[in-house]
């Protein structure tokens, strides 16, 4: 390993703030640039440059059949805000074909841009834009680093670096990329160049050619020579089209988040092998399949961005990340637009600014902090107690027995009652608990959960209420505002699973794990801590997370048809296939297994599980069927069973060792379906059948992995499977 990566730990030490495993930080936008003249410019923002002081966007009129009018538009940070200070540069080009493409790029006043033809360098002055020499041909990508420019061109996944000389002229290098048929809408593909290498990506290729990504070397004399091709890695279906280089590392998007390859300090000699590690966000498979998968990669001078699509933020975001002291990458943070804006287009980066196309047409700018972490989540069984908790005057807040289990007891019908979470003043949190109201004192009375409660007269509240709704309010300066509600039958002696989560300027209520209410309310209320609460009623509060994210969906999957099943790694003797709405597992011969979505440490794993037929009984060895968390491998996991001799059973397998955890008596019967739900937070193992809780433990065997499905010489059909990150 080289010197350089072994330092970049020491380096991002600062920003990780010594967090392993802490959760990734929300970054929303700190301004947006609107299109300053939208009669003038049809449209704004398509392609974005920045060099950390100011922005580049295109701008275009196409209004003309005949001629079309393309302009970068300049915005400049003033005194810590953005003003727009006006056209650098007007092209008019005759619309001859359509089939045209646009790339720029910015460092420092250097800027290369390439509108509906070859690239052109440029100088940033206070005047505007002062032409320079012609870099390439019609391009599909830019990258500048220092004085070399590198650009995606040619009929084949080709490239070409310029070098800018001392006396002014440039030096032009063509680098051969992987051979394609020759297609005059395309011209090059997607590149990267880092110090003295450049990579060139290869988004497609012919059915029987092997998919292969160059990396060129400069020498010591200034040519450039082929120094390796990274090849698909095994198991891998193909890679896609983005490629950054940082360092020593190579990165290649593909499905499932991008690989990295270690290349050896430069001049070094490389032999291409294996990935040495990847770029996953916990919700990397939460889209569907057929959501596009490959939107860009950029770099700055520590942090690696990735652009994905989202399934909880319903849109594209940015997932950022860079070496943590594992020296692994690890995610710091996620870039994401505030009311639900796709960050979708062009996007750059510079320093800690990040530019980026939104889809309300307009460009979003996010800065980065100076140092990444978050608060570690808090759990809260109260087995042990509520030391935790501070009770606010009047309540009657005491830890309770409940059959072999422990709650929270609020007993006092009299008025309000409130208990707030001691060490936990965030910005950013999530509350999360089992509610079971016991008693309603009145019409619309109501049980809740609180966010950033600062005192009496300011925090976030959910509701359910007896008069049947949820409601999600905000009390400011004593002041109760309502921001959303919806319909919900609320009974008393029945256990409600609720999420209040507030991270940014967005607040959303799931109930039994259902997004009910969301809002977006930027208000003063800027931190505070979590809590419980209550209006003229009882309750019992159960198994409290506070988080400092948003609920992050790992894999969901309701199996609408057989193009939506995955992705699942299977083992075991399973027979797995669709069925009709279903994802069926038909082999009783004996062990089968589907883990699927991003490893992770904290997860809940739900699915509608019916077991259809046992093998025959060979004493009495039990048939079963059930749920996986943290799956490391086949024999390393936490499970949760239903079982032939009528019991629900929590379990652990430890390098192929079986050690039952917890059970409970329940009539388990061919052909009908349960709800199994098996949480792994923290330390903490409980297990849900049909939203009551029936077994829990407390072990530390597996700290991280996946979800999955399992059966042991039973047939059964999986459905409404989801595993998120609470």
């Amino acid at each position: 390993m080289s010197i350089l990566r072994t330092l970049l730990p020491a380096l991002a030490a600062g920003a990780f703030a010594s967090l392993a495993l802490a959760r990734p930080t929300l970054v929303e936008e700190t301004a947006v640039l609107a299109n300053p003249d939208p009669v003038r410019y049809r449209s704004f923002g398509g392609r974005v440059a920045t060099n950390g002081t100011d922005v580049l966007a295109l701008a275009t009129d196409k209004s003309n059949d005949e001629l079309w009018i393309y302009y970068l538009l300049r915005f400049q940070r003033v005194a810590g805000s953005w003003v727009y200070r006006g056209e650098v540069l007007r092209q008019e080009i005759p619309n001859m074909f359509e089939w045209s493409h646009t790339e720029l790029a910015m460092r420092g006043d250097l800027v290369v841009a390439a509108l509906e033809g070859p690239a052109v360098a440029y100088r940033l002055t206070d005047a505007g834009l002062v032409k320079g020499e012609t870099l390439c041909g019609n391009t599909n990508d830019i990258e500048i680093d220092g004085s070399r420019v590198a650009c995606g061109e040619g009929e084949a996944w080709n490239g070409s670096v310029s070098e800018l000389n001392a006396d002014g002229t440039w030096t032009h290098t063509f680098l051969p990329g992987q051979p394609r048929q020759p297609d005059d809408e395309n011209w090059g593909g997607p590149i990267d160049l880092d110090q003295d290498r450049v990579i060139i990506g290869t988004p497609q290729v012919a059915d029987l050619e092997p998919q292969e990504i160059p990396i060129y070397q400069r020498t010591s004399t200034g040519s450039w020579q082929l120094q390796a091709k990274l090849q698909v890695p095994a198991g891998a279906y193909r890679l896609g089209g983005p490629v950054a280089l940082k360092f020593t590392d190579a990165i290649v998007d593909a499905y499932g988040g991008p690989y990295v390859w270690w290349l050896g300090s430069p001049g070094q000699a490389y032999t291409p092998g294996e990935p040495t590690d990847r770029l996953q966000s916990i919700d990397e498979f939460s889209p569907l399949p057929f959501a596009d998968p490959y939107p860009d990669i950029e770099k700055s001078e520590l942090d690696v961005l990735v652009q994905r699509p989202s399934g909880d933020h319903g849109g594209t975001v940015i997932n950022v990340f860079a070496i943590g002291p594992s020296e692994r990458y690890e995610r710091l943070a996620t870039l994401a637009a505030k009311n639900g804006v796709s960050i979708a287009g062009s996007f750059d980066s510079f320093g800690n600014t990040v530019v980026a196309h939104g889809g309300d047409g307009q460009v979003h700018v996010f800065e980065l902090p100076t140092a990444f972490g978050t608060s570690a989540p808090q759990y809260d069984n109260f087995e042990n107690g509520a030391s935790q908790w501070t009770p606010q005057s009047g309540a009657q807040f005491a830890i309770a027995a409940s059959g072999t289990n422990h709650v929270y007891r609020q007993s006092s019908v009299a008025g309000d009652a409130r208990a707030i979470l001691g060490n936990a003043n965030w910005r950013d949190q999530a509350i999360e608990a089992d509610i079971r109201p016991t008693q309603f004192s009145g019409n619309d009375r109501w049980v809740g959960l609180i966010t950033r409660y600062q005192d009496a007269q300011n925090f976030w509240y959910v509701t359910l209420r007896s008069s049947g709704s949820v409601a999600l309010r905000r009390i400011r300066g004593g002041t109760v505002t309502e921001l959303a509600r919806a319909p919900l039958a609320v009974a008393v002696n029945r256990s409600y699973r609720v999420r209040l989560e507030t991270v940014g300027t967005e607040q959303r209520v799931y109930v039994d794990g259902k997004l009910l209410l969301e809002a977006d309310d930027g208000t003063s209320i800027q931190s505070g801590s979590a809590g419980l609460a209550m209006y003229r009623a009882r309750a019992d509060f159960d198994n409290v997370m506070v988080t400092p994210s948003r609920h992050t969906t790992i894999l969901a999957r309701d199996f609408p048809d057989q193009y939506t099943i995955g992705p699942w790694t299977l083992t075991g003797a399973g027979q797995w296939s669709w069925r009709a709405g279903s994802y069926a597992q038909d082999s009783t011969a004996g062990d089968a297994r589907a883990a699927g979505g991003t490893p992770t440490d904290d997860q809940i794993v739900e699915a509608r599980v019916q077991p259809t037929a046992y093998a025959a009984a060979s004493g009495s060895q039990e048939r079963w069927t059930g749920i996986l968390a943290r799956y490391r491998d086949a024999q390393n996991y936490y499970y949760l069973t239903l079982r032939s001799s009528n019991t629900v059973s929590l379990r652990k397998l430890v390098n192929g060792a079986i050690t039952p955890l917890a059970s409970a008596p329940f009539a388990v019967n061919l052909n009908t379906p349960h709800t199994l739900r098996l949480e792994a937070v923290g330390n903490q193992l409980r297990g849900y059948v049909d939203g009551v809780l029936v077994v829990q433990a407390t072990d530390t065997s597996h700290a991280s992995g996946s979800g999955g499905l399992v059966t042991y010489k039973a047939a059964a059909t999986f459905d409404d499977y989801v595993a998120y990150q609470p």
